[in-house]
């Protein structure tokens, strides 16, 4: 009896395992997805009704290995497969899957291993979800990006790119994978890359938005210059997820900067060349007849009775003009071009100039330069004697400021820096009563030009505690300053 209960027990609980099976299959069967199960090698061992019907195979057709048959060849291969469960982690991939009329639809597939209690992996489960409408929305998406006329990337939030739209890489003539990561950085011009990917650092690491003029090399070899902006995307507790940007092609815009920069240079020189032939016939010509005017005026005095009291009256303040004539005029030649600037460089033109301008105005001027400023070609010592004319007499004109104070440095680059400790007043105040006649300036957007015909750049600081004007000189544009001099 004993036995027989024992035999009775065992079939009942057979039983109730059949039917629990069966009611899971009946599950699995009718839920409105693929479900299928595989063995560790990769083939597979269950696929459920949805499979079968979706396929138009038959349950011998799917199982083993010939589900893979079901699969578009280019998304899913039986070599891809076993890779992707040689890592024994779980696993997403997206394929298309080809239906029982032949039409083939996008699919996500997740697959996750069921281990043993030795770790050993024993079977893999999966679902494969349809995802046609989403699928067809990136494609229509992708489309639109790689239509725009305009060059669109995006990458995470550590600064590297894993976009680039079809017009950027036809540009390039490289492919996603190339430009993917870093890559993208082997375009950049090899003078720009520095001053680019620190910029880009800056950005990533402070999240703020990334703008910079730069050179990017196409397909045949030749660079071309862009303005690459980027700006980040954050999630709802502002933490940065996404970088998004455009690069847009400005090489146009910069040939016509090129060319009315060259121009404006032109004009520049021009003028120069004017002030110093002005400077020269003042001082050998007209300087020169005022000094044998002062020394005639001397030799006739003596020539006049004392007691002519009026007369000799008379022709003394005729010698103290002609006198004052003489300094007015040498004044002028000199504010004009100063002859020191060709001899001695524009330290010295400098130095030379500020006592000249402190004995006039009263303001007095430190100065202080560098021992390794030394000479640099003409136009870049004229354009940064210029700026720091002007700059004292916007001072003399509008700071109040009865200090300034000149500094010229140089490392890598030159800066030339000229502050006051005036209420820093706008420089298009109007002309105070009394104002020097010698005040000639070259405007602040003639000094804009000239700094930036000699690759520099100028930046103008007003603060309540006065104003300083900063000219920088990168040493690559020195060095192209320098050879273009010693062509012509």
């Amino acid at each position: 009896m004993s036995q027989i209960g024992a035999r009775t027990h065992v079939s009942d609980a057979d039983g109730a395992s059949n039917a629990t099976e069966k009611h899971l299959r009946l599950i699995i069967d009718t839920i409105p997805t693929i479900v299928w199960r595989k063995l560790p090698d990769g083939s597979a061992d269950f696929l459920n009704q949805r499979f079968r019907e979706y396929t138009g195979f038959s349950l011998g057709d799917g199982l083993g290995w010939g589900w893979i048959n079901a699969f578009h060849p280019a998304d899913c291969t039986v070599e891809e497969w076993r890779a992707a469960l040689a890592t024994e982690k779980p696993f997403e991939k997206e394929a298309r899957l080809r239906r029982a009329d032949g039409e083939y639809r996008w699919f996500l597939i997740r697959a996750v291993p069921l281990r043993d209690e030795e770790g050993i992996i024993v079977r893999w489960y999966g679902l494969t979800c349809e995802i046609e409408g989403q699928k067809q929305t990136e494609i229509q998406s992708q489309t639109l990006i790689d239509a725009i006329p305009q060059q669109i990337w995006s990458g995470p939030a550590d600064g590297t790119l894993d976009f680039c739209n079809d017009r950027w890489r036809s540009y390039m003539g490289l492919g996603l994978e190339e430009l993917r990561g870093d890559g993208w950085q082997s375009m950049l011009h090899p003078g720009d890359r520095d001053r680019v990917l620190k910029a880009w650092q800056e950005s990533v690491a402070n999240g703020t938005p990334y703008e910079q003029e730069e050179r990017h090399r196409g397909a045949d070899g030749t660079y071309r210059w862009f303005l690459a902006r980027g700006v980040p995307l954050r999630d709802a507790e502002g933490r940065i997820v996404r970088w998004y940007g455009t690069n847009t092609d400005i090489e146009d815009r910069k040939q016509a900067e090129q060319e009315l920069r060259g121009l404006s240079g032109q004009l520049l020189q021009l003028q120069d060349e004017e002030r110093r032939r002005i400077a020269q016939d003042l001082h050998d010509s007209t300087g020169q007849d005022l000094v044998a005017l002062a020394t005639m005026l001397s030799q006739l005095r003596g020539s006049i009775p004392s007691n002519e009291r009026k007369s000799r009256k008379l022709l003394s303040e005729c010698k103290a003009l002609a006198d004052r004539c003489v300094r007015e005029v040498r004044t002028l030649s000199y504010v004009l071009h100063p002859p020191v600037l060709d001899q001695a460089g524009l330290a010295g033109a400098i130095r030379d100039y500020v006592k000249g301008f402190t004995r006039r105005s009263g303001i007095s001027v430190e100065l202080e330069v560098s021992p390794r400023v030394g000479r640099m070609p003409r136009d870049v010592e004229l354009a940064l004697f210029r700026v720091a004319q002007e700059a004292l007499i916007n001072i003399q004109r509008h700071s109040g400021s009865r200090q300034a104070k000149i500094r010229i440095h140089r490392d890598s680059d030159l800066t030339l820096e000229i502050s006051d400790r005036g209420h820093g007043a706008s420089v298009s105040s109007h002309r105070r009563k009394g104002e020097h006649l010698f005040a000639v300036g070259v405007g602040i957007p003639s000094m804009r030009q000239r700094v930036k015909w000699i690759g520099g750049r100028l930046e103008i600081d007003f603060t309540s505690r006065g104003t300083t004007v900063r000219v920088t000189i990168p040493s690559e544009a020195n060095e192209i300053a320098e050879a273009s001099h010693s062509i012509s």
